[in-house]
C-alpha cells in the first residue's frame, strides 16, 4: 500500500524540471495550451491530443505536434490516437446498453450463455461468475500473460482469441469480493455482447454507440491513419499491436471523438434531444456492487469500466490507458458538469504525469475542493499484526509481492500505520466505520471488513486486498530473504579473491577448490537467471512473451539453477567427512551459501518459476 506514497515522492523528484507545483493554474486555453506545448518540447513528447468540456461546451480541443516522426505528418482533428483501456468504458456501455433492452443482463451467469470461453470456478455452485464480475474485475482472473500480448493476430475471432490461453480464466478466490484488474474479463463481456445480439461486438458499438454519440473516426478496428507512437525517448517507434481481447484495449478515438464521450456522460446519458442510455445506468456505471467494500463508499471503487479518482481535492469518474507507446486518460467531474480528456503518443510518464497536473488545474481552477473527512478516535488495536496482499494482478509475480508488499500494521498516535518490510510506511487515518483514509488525501479509500474466508479482518480498497498472516510467516520470509541475499553476495565477492588464488597456484588442494567452487558456480547462475529476467521485462511483450534469447535463457538457466544446487548439495554430503586440508571458516561459509541457494531454489519452485516458459505460459 505504501507504493502510493513512494510513486507521489518519485513523481515530484522527476517532474520537478518540467512543472512547478506552486505554479498558477492557466486561467485561459491560449495559456493553457502554451503550456502543453512547452512540456511536448521539454520532453522530446512527438503529439497530443486532447480536449476540455464544461457543462455542454467543448472549452478547448488540442491537436498537438507530430502523428508520424518520419513522415513529419502533423496531429489533426481527424488523427485516431489509440486509447488503450479507455476501450473498456465502451465495451461497459455496450452491456448496460443490452441490460435496458432486456437483452443481457448483468446478472447472467456465463457458464450458462457462454461456457465455450473455458472459466474455472470452484465456488460455482454457490458463487457463479456473472457478466457484472468480469466487466468490474471481481471474477477473481488473473492478468492476461505475456505470450497474449504477443500474438499480435490482426484477424483472430473474439472467440479465438479468449481461447488462445485460457490458463488466466481461473478464478482464484470467491467471486464477487475482492477487485483484481484483468484484461480478458472486459473481452469475454465483449463475446457476451455477440453472443446476445447476434453480430460482432465491433459492429454493434460502431451502431449504437459511436454513430449515435457522434464518435465519427471512433473504432476497436486497425485504422491505418492512427498516429504512430514511441518509446518514452519520443524517438523510438513503437509496432502497432494488434490485441487479441479488442473489447479491453483496442479503441481508437480522435479529440472529437473523446469531446463527444465526455459531453455524453457530463449530460447524463443525453446526446442532443436523444437519451443514449439512462442517468441511472451511467450512475450504476460509476460503482462498484460486487466486493466486499461496495457499501462502504470509497474512492477508488471499479466499477463497470469506470472508476473514481481523487486528485487535488476533486473526485473523478473515468479511466486511463496504455497500448504501444499512447498513453491517455479521461476524467470528468459530475457534481461540476466537466470533464477533459488527452492521449499522447509516447510511453513518457513524466510527460503525461506533468499535462495531467497542468489540465486538472485549469479544469479545477475556479472550483472548492471537497471537504476532508474528520479523523474519528478508534481503537485500532484490533488491526495490529501482519498483512499480505490476495489481489495479486499477475499471478506470476506473487512471489515478489509476498517479500515486497507484506506490510505490518501497528496504531500510532490515533493512525493506522503500515510499513512494508524494504519501504516508508504508510499513514491511514481513520474517518469512521472501519474506513481509512490516507493521510494525503481528502476521502475514504480503505476499509476493514470480514471476508467470507476469513477469520481476522481484511484490509481492502483502492490499493487493493490484504488479508492477516502470522507474524512469524511474514518475518521468516524477510529474514530468508536477508539471509539469502547477504550470503549470495558475500560469496560472489569472496570468489573475487579465491579465484586469482587458484589461479596463482595459492589453493594446492583440488577439495579446497571444489567446496568453493560449486557454491559460487550455482549464486553465478542464479544471478545470471534474475539477470536474464531483468533483461527481458525491460521489454517484456516482444523479449519474454516469444522464444527469444531472453524466454529461452531464462527457461534454460532457471533449470541449470536448480541441477547445480542439486549437485553443490550432493557435493557437501560427499566432503563432509574430509574436510581436513580446508579450514572451518571456509567450509561452513560454503555450506551457508548452499543453503541460501536451496533456499532460494525452494522458495523459486514453490510459486513456479523454475522452467518458466513465459512464451508459453
Amino acid at each position: 500500500m505504501s507504493r502510493h506514497l513512494a510513486v507521489s515522492i518519485c513523481a515530484v523528484l522527476l517532474l520537478a524540471p518540467i512543472i512547478d507545483a506552486q505554479e498558477r493554474p492557466a486561467q485561459t486555453v491560449t495559456e493553457l495550451e502554451q503550456r502543453i506545448l512547452t512540456i511536448l518540447e521539454k520532453t522530446n513528447t512527438p503529439g497530443l491530443i486532447g480536449t476540455i468540456v464544461i457543462g455542454g461546451d467543448m472549452v478547448w480541443t488540442g491537436s498537438l505536434g507530430l502523428a508520424d516522426r518520419t513522415s513529419n505528418r502533423p496531429v489533426t482533428n481527424t488523427t485516431p490516437f489509440r486509447l488503450g483501456s479507455i476501450s473498456k468504458t465502451i465495451t461497459s456501455l455496450a452491456a448496460l446498453l443490452l441490460q435496458e433492452r432486456h437483452v443481457l443482463s448483468l446478472d447472467a451467469i456465463l457458464k450458462d450463455i457462454i461456457p465455450e470461453v473455458g472459466i474455472e470456478n470452484r465456488w460455482t455452485e454457490t458463487d457463479p461468475i456473472r457478466l457484472v464480475h468480469v466487466l468490474e474485475h471481481t471474477a477473481g482472473f488473473d492478468d492476461i500473460h505475456l505470450r497474449e500480448f504477443a500474438a499480435n493476430e490482426p484477424e483472430i475471432t473474439l472467440l479465438d482469441a479468449i481461447q488462445y490461453n485460457t490458463t488466466s480464466r481461473k478464478a482464484r478466490w470467491r467471486p464477487g469480493t475482492h477487485m483484481s484488474y484483468s484484461n480478458i474479463g472486459p473481452a469475454i463481456a465483449g463475446y457476451a455482447v455477440e453472443y446476445a445480439t447476434g453480430e460482432l461486438f465491433e459492429d454493434f458499438v460502431d451502431r449504437e454507440i459511436f454513430d449515435v454519440i457522434g464518435m465519427r473516426h471512433a473504432s476497436f478496428r486497425y485504422e491505418a491513419n492512427v498516429a504512430a507512437s514511441y518509446k518514452a525517448d519520443g524517438l523510438t517507434a513503437e509496432p502497432y499491436m494488434h490485441l487479441l481481447d479488442r473489447p479491453s484495449g483496442s479503441l481508437s478515438a480522435t479529440a472529437l471523438d473523446m469531446a463527444d464521450l465526455l459531453a455524453m456522460f457530463i449530460d447524463r446519458g443525453r446526446i442532443d434531444d436523444r437519451q443514449l442510455i439512462r442517468a441511472s445506468s451511467l450512475s450504476r456505471m460509476e460503482r462498484s456492487e460486487t466486493t466486499l467494500t461496495s457499501d462502504r463508499e470509497l474512492t477508488g471503487a471499479y466499477g463497470l469500466g469506470n472508476f473514481s479518482t481523487e486528485m487535488d481535492g476533486f473526485i473523478y469518474q473515468g479511466h486511463n490507458g496504455g497500448v504501444d507507446g499512447f498513453l491517455s486518460t479521461y476524467g470528468y467531474l459530475p457534481a461540476h458538469n466537466r470533464g477533459y480528456f488527452f492521449s499522447i503518443n509516447a510511453a513518457n510518464g513524466n510527460a503525461y504525469q506533468a499535462i495531467d497536473v497542468a489540465i486538472r488545474g485549469f479544469l479545477t481552477r475556479e472550483l472548492e475542493t471537497r471537504p476532508t473527512e474528520p479523523e474519528v478516535d478508534d481503537d485500532l488495536s484490533h488491526l495490529t499484526g501482519y498483512y499480505e496482499p490476495i489481489t495479486v494482478r499477475n499471478e506470476d509475480m506473487r512471489f515478489l509481492a509476498q517479500l515486497l508488499q507484506t506490510v505490518s500494521a501497528h496504531s500510532e498516535n490515533g493512525t493506522l500505520v503500515l510499513t512494508p518490510f524494504f519501504d516508508q510506511p504508510s499513514i491511514w487515518i481513520p474517518v469512521g466505520g472501519g474506513r481509512y483514509r490516507y493521510a494525503d488525501l481528502t476521502q475514504a479509500n480503505i476499509a476493514e471488513v470480514d471476508g467470507p474466508d476469513s477469520t481476522t479482518p481484511l484490509l481492502s480498497g483502492q490499493p487493493g486486498t490484504l488479508h492477516r498472516i502470522p507474524a512469524y510467516v511474514a518475518w521468516f520470509r524477510w529474514l530468508g530473504l536477508v539471509f539469502s541475499a547477504t550470503l549470495l553476495a558475500s560469496s560472489l565477492l569472496f570468489a573475487l579473491i579465491w579465484i586469482p588464488r587458484a589461479c596463482l597456484g595459492r589453493l594446492r588442494h583440488s577439495k579446497s577448490i571444489s567446496v568453493r567452487a560449486w557454491p559460487t558456480i550455482t549464486t553465478i547462475c542464479l544471478t545470471a537467471t534474475i539477470g536474464t529476467a531483468v533483461a527481458g521485462s525491460a521489454d517484456a511483450i516482444r523479449r519474454l512473451g516469444t522464444l527469444t534469447l531472453y524466454s529461452g535463457g531464462y527457461w534454460l538457466l532457471s533449470w541449470l539453477f536448480a541441477t547445480l544446487c542439486v549437485v553443490s548439495v550432493v557435493h557437501a554430503w560427499r566432503n563432509a567427512a574430509e574436510r581436513a586440508p580446508i579450514s572451518k571458516a571456509v567450509w561452513w561459509h560454503a555450506q551457508l551459501v548452499t543453503a541460501a541457494n536451496v533456499i532460494v531454489l525452494v522458495y523459486l519452485s514453490y510459486y513456479g518459476q523454475i522452467g518458466l516458459r513465459f512464451w508459453a505460459y
